[in-house]
């Protein structure tokens, strides 16, 4: 008991020079190697310069915290029933050790299954108790890190995976703020795991090693152990060098999305090497590829200063790599995601979009290599400040999220009319073909609109009465859709515009899309083709407005907010929504009103003008008002009588009163009827 009590006392070894950690998450398949693990542990044992920690869990045995001495083991904590899973739980052993055995550095290792960064799927671990796993994508792993720092401001000196997988940049760009050295399988690690016995044999023969050189020594000893037996490729990365390397690799993304997607670029990714996540033989349909191979490929090709930068940077982040089997030749020590088709990219982007590594450029990247963008948008907040006295206000929203180019399209009216409303209970109001009632599924009330789902179906729904728009359209309605992706597909029809949906849903959606004016009928298309139905698509609460008067007041803005000046007085509406560079509109924003109660000074048409223009006036209805134009010197160049008016804008074409044209220049624009008066500037070039 004497002892057991001296090895909790941090204040008793103040010279210890590694603790090192091991976190055995064994609650599934792979407890039977759990044991052999540790025993190769004793094999080597804690001594004055060596801590070695374990907290191991098994199924229906519960969690225990191990110190492992020289052919045996002390339980320190008897845990119960844990989820191994969880970030607390994997906090809570790093804090406990780093705590209770302090050293001048730490090892780190963590043991169980592992998949890489993705999500979904598992990531890290499988913990059968709780049925959990714990995620890259979902900040899960880096919270365990993050919380450890906060609360006692150590890094990890060597922190390790003996899991498969797990060397990829995207899990590594997790921890780079709570971790110096970060060691794993690039490749699937064979399931007798690490050589325990022979690393911890070197920090016991070689106390004062750091963790650059432990690094290299555990990487050339795992390799080793599995020469001849099973291919295998091992990495250790300075995370220090990661932000450095995101800034160089970024540059180089932007200058490749610049151009054209060259043909040598297709065919990099035909040829690099890729990582199988099963078995041990690389397909060009792997999702992972070699991102060492990858970089020497593009210096290949474009052989530029920037290309080359980038692969000395590459260098310094890579300590040390090493692999066996000739599969796995060109494996430089780090993976990157890049699936080679579109629609994998596509049903994984989401969860890619909550790693830190996202914030770098190679999600647009990928995007532009696969030219095939469907994906909208996401719709944005608009707002608005209140005008001032001048009249003048500002518009602006929230970014809208979206791996091309996006551009914004303000929209203003002064109010909305319904057309057309059909809660889908009843089809009195369409012509039909192939589409049905459905209690099924409905979104709100008793049925929804049903579009059938069989093999090439051409189904369709379509109003009997034309639907008439002035100037611009709303649509609104709600869709819940289940398709084979790209093939089978939902299409709504009015007039010129299109909208295409497919895929899924994942449940009701609202669409609201903006309708060119004309007087066409509404129709909504179900198509399929001869091969895979999935569930189909269900509609429900459709409705038309009339935006009056509605026009584009600024399409194709590229910032967030747009400044209105001198707006005339009345009540408008105005509503924002996002394009990308391959057409895909996001939904129409909220709506915001903004009331203008002064009367704006008068304005040209262009402004400024060159030739002639037209001069706006804002006046009461009851006026009957005169305009004069003076040069800036005072002298009257000519004057509009109230019959002149049109609809409260006067033409000029840029004569005086002489029928002279006048110099470029600024004029003043005097409005006057009795006692109200206006004066605006306006400019010719």
């Amino acid at each position: 008991m004497a002892k057991f009590f001296i090895l909790l006392i941090p204040g008793i070894i103040l010279a210890r020079n590694w603790t090192v950690m091991v976190y055995i998450a064994a609650d599934n398949g792979l407890s039977v190697w759990a044991d052999s693990d540790i025993v190769e542990m004793e094999a080597v044992g804690s001594d004055d310069n060596l801590a070695i920690l374990v907290q191991v869990d098994k199924p229906n045995i519960g969690a225990r915290r191990l110190w492992i001495e020289k052919n045996s083991s002390v339980e320190l904590q008897q845990l119960g029933i844990v989820d191994m899973c969880s970030w607390q739980t994997l906090s809570d052993f790093l804090y406990w050790g780093i705590k209770n055995f302090p050293a001048q550095r730490y090892l780190v290792i963590l043991w169980d299954h592992g998949t890489g960064w993705s999500s979904p799927r598992a990531s890290f671990g499988s913990d059968w108790s709780s049925g959990n796993e714990m995620g890259i994508a979902d900040g899960e792993f880096k919270k365990a890190f993050s919380n450890l720092y906060a609360y006692t401001g150590k890094e990890i000196d060597l922190l390790c995976f003996d899991a498969c997988l797990m060397q990829e940049i995207e899990v590594a760009y997790e921890i780079k703020e709570y971790a110096k050295i970060f060691l794993a399988p690039q490749t699937i690690m064979p399931i007798q795991g690490f050589r325990y016995d022979k690393i911890l044999q070197v920090i016991k023969d070689r106390p004062g090693i750091d963790e650059i050189e432990l690094a290299k020594e555990m990487v050339r000893i795992n390799v080793a152990n599995y020469r001849g037996v099973q291919p295998l490729a091992m990495s250790a990365l300075n995370l220090k060098q990661l932000d450095d390397f995101k800034n160089k690799f970024d540059a180089l993304l932007q200058f490749l999305s610049a151009n054209e997607l060259p043909l040598e670029l297709i065919n990099l990714r035909l040829q690099v090497q890729t990582i199988p996540a099963a078995g041990c033989v690389p397909d060009t349909n792997d999702e992972n590829i070699d991102f060492g191979d990858f970089i020497d490929g593009l210096d290949k090709i474009f052989s530029n200063i920037k290309t080359k930068f980038l692969r000395k940077v590459y260098g310094h982040l890579i300590i040390f790599s090493d692999c066996w089997g000739d599969s796995l030749s060109h494996t430089t020590g780090l993976s990157i995601w890049f699936p080679l088709h579109y629609l994998t990219f596509k049903r994984l982007y989401n969860y890619y979009k909550g790693l830190d590594w996202a914030q770098s450029k190679w999600l647009q990247f990928l995007n532009y290599f696969y030219g095939s963008d469907d994906v909208r948008p996401t719709p944005v907040l608009l707002k608005v400040k209140s005008p001032e006295a001048n009249n003048n206000f500002e518009l602006s929203w929230s970014n809208s999220f979206d791996l091309a180019p996006v551009s914004y399209y303000v929209v203003e009216a002064e109010d909305t009319t319904t057309l057309f409303q059909d809660g889908c209970e009843d089809l009195e109001a369409w012509n039909v073909v192939g589409f049905q009632l459905s209690s099924e599924n409905p979104h709100t009330g008793s049925y929804s609109f049903f579009s059938g789902n069989w093999s090439n179906a051409d189904n369709y729904i379509e109003t009997i009465n034309p639907i008439s728009i002035d100037g611009l359209g709303l649509l609104t309605l709600y869709l819940n859709y289940d398709t084979e992706e790209m093939a089978d597909s939902l299409i709504v029809l009015y007039g010129d515009f299109k909208d295409v949906f497919y895929g899924s849903s994942n449940g009701w959606l609202r669409r609201r899309s903006i309708l060119p004016p004309g007087n066409f009928r509404l129709k909504i298309c179900y198509h399929t083709n001869g091969s895979v139905n999935s569930g189909g698509c269900y509609i429900d609460d459709i409705r038309v407005e009339n935006l009056d008067n509605g026009r584009f007041i600024a399409p194709s803005l590229i910032d967030n907010h747009l400044f209105i000046f001198n707006k005339l007085k009345g009540k408008y509406l105005y509503a924002v929504y996002p394009e990308d560079e391959y057409g895909n509109s996001g939904n129409l924003s909220n709506f915001v009103e903004v009331n203008i109660e002064n009367y704006a000074v008068p304005y040209s048409n262009p402004n400024p003008f060159q030739k002639d223009c037209s001069i706006i006036l804002d006046y009461p209805d009851t006026l009957d008002p005169t305009v004069e134009i003076f040069s800036i010197s005072g002298r009257r160049i000519r004057k509009f009588l109230p019959q002149d008016i049109d609809e409260k804008k006067i033409y000029w074409d840029g004569k005086d009163q002489n029928n002279q044209d006048v110099g470029a220049g600024l004029y003043f624009v005097f409005l006057r009827a009795g006692s109200f008066k206006r004066v605006g500037k306006i400019a010719r070039q």
